[in-house]
């Protein structure tokens, strides 16, 4: 299933958001697949998680049913069921040797002065052949290259747009992109969307 997720609603964690299906989806009365064990859970999933912060406009959402139902009602009966800002936008039934991984996602950066753009340097920026920075996870920082995973940044209609691919060591974010990219430390202010995720099937 493809869906959105905008407005105040993209704070919310991606623990939470998966927490957030999951009671849509009982409440819809849907017949979804729980795993096996003493601590069953639904089989559902998102492939790649979303930010906090960041809105999305074509997420991904797989879920496993225990019977057939119609694409058209399950939509209907979910969006019933989910707050206003997330909305499912289509679904499409997959076997399961169909599901593919996330290949690449896209993202827009819209600036509070678009102006800023005039003075960003792109193409010096993509020559690079290592942009490093640092990561905290559980108070340890580590550096790591995130060019590798940047595809591509372009200006178009005064927003950045990234495209940044999957790596097996991991994936820039986007926020760091965006932060290795201004120069001399500025900070501006500026909203991320995610707009597209691109799967290895995908065209």
């Amino acid at each position: 299933m493809r869906f959105s997720k905008s407005g105040d609603i993209r704070f919310i964690s991606h623990h939470d958001l998966m927490k957030l299906f999951e009671r849509a989806i009982r409440r819809a009365n849907i017949p979804i697949a729980m795993s096996k064990g003493f601590n069953p859970h639904p089989k559902l999933s998102i492939p790649i998680a979303l930010g906090v912060g960041i809105s999305g406009n074509d997420e991904v959402l797989e879920l496993e049913l225990l019977r057939p139902m119609s694409v058209e009602i399950l939509v209907e009966c979910l969006c019933l069921q989910l707050p206003k800002e997330i909305y499912v936008l289509s679904g499409e039934v997959i076997a399961d040797s169909e599901r593919c991984p996330v290949r690449d996602v896209i993202y827009e950066v819209v600036f509070k002065n678009p102006e800023f753009l005039n003075t960003v340097k792109v193409s010096e920026f993509l020559q690079q052949p290592f942009i490093v920075v640092n990561r905290t996870k559980n108070e340890h920082q580590k550096s790591f290259n995130i060019r590798p995973s940047i595809q591509g940044i372009t200006v178009k209609s005064g927003r950045l747009i990234l495209s940044i691919k999957v790596e097996t060591e991991g994936m820039a974010r986007p926020e760091e992109v965006v932060g290795a990219l201004l120069e001399n430390g500025r900070k501006e202010i500026f909203e991320i969307i995610r707009t597209k995720i691109n799967l290895t099937s995908s065209a």
